[in-house]
């Protein structure tokens, strides 16, 4: 049964709710119409003016009808723009009162009434001009206070002959001639107020003209006076040295341009009026240059002069000669006297000073010759070169003499340089100066040799450079060797002279000593037959001290030999030795192993 119940009551609550749908439909249907509404463009209608009345959307609609509420008849109609009836969906009325608008729907359907809108008539505020002092003349560059009339919920727009001077307070500082009025505009409303004109005038002014004054072309040009109309006033400025009459002088001035002013007095009190000139003073000085920055040029080189720029027309002349350039630069080529003639925008003319140019050859530097020597016991040559002016330097370092003690053994560099502004006077000049060694001829000592070998005769110095003589040149393959070859057959003392190439010289002695040949048989046969039967040393008793010793293959002494010769019997402690090879060293001196003889002989059986 309860379930029942609840059934019951949720289907009345579906009725209910389809009755609310329809409904909502239904207005929003309607709300398309109910919710046009008239708008204005403003609050109301401002004196001497209108206001717009209007609706959103005129596309939706057709056939409009504006209509007014008459007072007197109580009743609406239409309302006339005119002498037509208004049909628009906007409109324009001057008139204050009741509007609506009836537009047909283009939809379809009834027509359609708008709201009803009011229109008022407003009121603007009052805007009057007071002026600080009832005048309307001034002077020009004097102000005349304006004075606005105070209003609250305002704004203010002064104008000039109808134009907006963008001030917007109620009091202005009039300096210009003209009409002078002022909107008030009510900050609600935004009706506007615009005031009777003032208007303000310039007491007439007595205007100054002074005659244009030429281009002065030198500061030697004599005072003169400026003139100007009318008369009364007072000169100023650089230059003038007589205020009353405009003296000018040219030379206080200088050159350049300078401004002189005149003022002359006004009537009614009015502040004087400035007029001015300017007086150009010139004095054209053309300037030569060179392309070298003096007066001295290379020949063969290029070189040029330059005037000063800036003029109109250019002269050049050489030795009184005019050229037929006409441009601020010239080349030259040669010596000579140049000058250049100068115009100048103000037809100034004026020529310049003379410019000497020469032209210089190549410099060639030269120093005296200084010798090469031997030794450092010598003295100082003082350092002299050509063209003078110039600097030394010895082995890189300033001097002016070359000092042969301070510089010692060895080779120096003296150089010479003459230095000038320009390429062709530069130049450097070099000497190489040799301080040789004086030689000092050695041995290491005597030389010993057999008679019928060779020996080479050398000393501590063998340079290629030097000059030598070997004394006597006897038994030498060549005596002008450094180290010749010697054979002589018996001791000799030789002599070595040696001169080198810058004249030292020196010498020294050598012995060269030669002894016998000792024969050394390179076999024997110790058979008894009586023939080669010992190893026999042919003048070996020429030395006293000779040491004989005899090898076996393992390097054992088998036969030992001091003083007198025995000669070797080819046997050892009374034994026969077998045949073969030995060795043997015969020493003529012990103390001269150098000469020590050394061989093999063989032992025959």
């Amino acid at each position: 049964m309860i379930i029942s119940l609840l059934v019951n009551i949720f289907n009345m609550m579906l009725k209910k709710a389809k009755y609310v749908f329809f409904a909502v439909l239904l207005v929003i249907s309607a709300s398309n119409v109910f919710s046009q509404t008239i708008e204005k463009d403003g609050r109301g209608i401002c004196p001497n003016g209108s206001i717009r009345l209007y609706i959103n959307n005129p596309n939706d609609y057709t056939g409009f009808s504006w209509q007014i509420f008459d007072v007197t008849s109580n009743s609406w109609s239409s309302y006339r723009n005119g002498s037509s009836t208004a049909n628009s969906y906007d409109l324009s009325t001057s008139d204050a009162g009741d509007y609506r608008l009836i537009a047909v729907p283009k939809s379809g359907g009834a027509n359609v009434v708008f709201n009803t809108v009011t229109v008022v008539n407003l009121t603007s505020p009052p805007s009057i001009i007071t002026p600080a002092n009832p005048v309307h003349q001034i002077c020009k560059g004097d102000a005349l206070v304006l004075n606005g009339n105070i209003e609250t919920g305002v704004y203010y727009n002064w104008r000039l002959n109808a134009g907006a001077l963008n001030v917007t307070v109620p009091t202005l500082n009039a300096k210009e001639e003209g009409d002078y009025t002022l909107e008030v505009i009510d900050q609600t409303t935004g009706c506007v107020t615009t005031s009777a004109p003032y208007k303000i005038s310039y007491f007439p002014p007595l205007n100054p003209v002074i005659t244009p004054v030429p281009a002065v072309c030198a500061t030697s040009v004599p005072t003169f006076n400026i003139n100007a109309n009318p008369t009364g006033g007072i000169f100023a400025g650089t230059g003038i040295v007589n205020t009353t009459v405009g003296a000018f002088s040219p030379s206080a001035a200088g050159v350049g341009s300078h401004t002189v002013t005149y003022s002359l007095p006004q009537n009614n009190g009015c502040p004087n009026i400035v007029e001015s000139v300017v007086v150009k003073v010139n004095n054209p000085e053309p300037k030569i240059t060179s392309s070298t920055g003096g007066n001295e040029f290379c020949i063969g080189q290029p070189a040029s002069l330059e005037a000063s720029t800036g003029f109109t027309t250019y002269e050049w002349k050489k030795d009184g000669v005019v050229l037929p350039e006409i441009t601020a630069k010239l080349a030259i080529t040669s010596n000579g006297t140049y000058s250049v003639k100068v115009q100048d925008s103000d037809n100034c003319t004026v020529e310049s000073s003379p410019f000497m140019a020469t032209f210089e050859n190549q410099v060639q530097p030269s120093i005296t010759s200084i010798p090469s020597v031997c030794g450092t016991n010598h003295a100082a040559v003082p350092l002299v070169g050509l063209p003078v002016g110039g600097v030394f330097r010895v082995n890189e370092q300033p001097a002016s003499t070359f000092d042969y003690a301070k510089l010692g053994i060895g080779t120096h560099e003296v150089k010479y340089q003459i230095s000038g502004a320009l390429t062709c006077l530069n130049g450097t000049v070099s000497q190489k100066v040799v301080i040789q060694r004086i030689p000092e001829v050695e041995f290491a000592g005597d030389i010993f040799m057999w008679k019928g070998a060779f020996t080479i005769l050398q000393s501590n110095i063998t340079d290629p450079g030097y000059l030598y003589e070997w004394l006597p040149n006897s038994y030498l393959n060549d005596a002008t060797l450094a180290t010749p070859q010697a054979k002589p057959d018996a001791t000799t003392t030789y002599t070595l002279r040696v001169k080198s190439p810058y004249g030292c010289q020196d010498e020294a002695d050598v012995n060269v000593v030669v002894f016998e040949k000792i024969w050394i048989p390179d076999a024997f046969s110790p058979n008894n037959d009586n023939v080669n039967d010992f190893w026999v040393l042919s003048g070996i008793n020429a030395y006293p001290e000779a040491e004989v010793k005899i090898y076996d293959r393992w390097g054992g002494v088998i036969f030992y030999s001091k003083g007198i010769y025995t000669p070797f019997d080819g046997t050892q402690g009374g034994k026969q030795l077998p045949a073969g090879a030995y060795n043997y060293h015969i020493i003529p001196f012990p103390n001269m192993p150098s000469l020590e003889l050394k061989g093999t002989m063989m032992v025959f059986r």
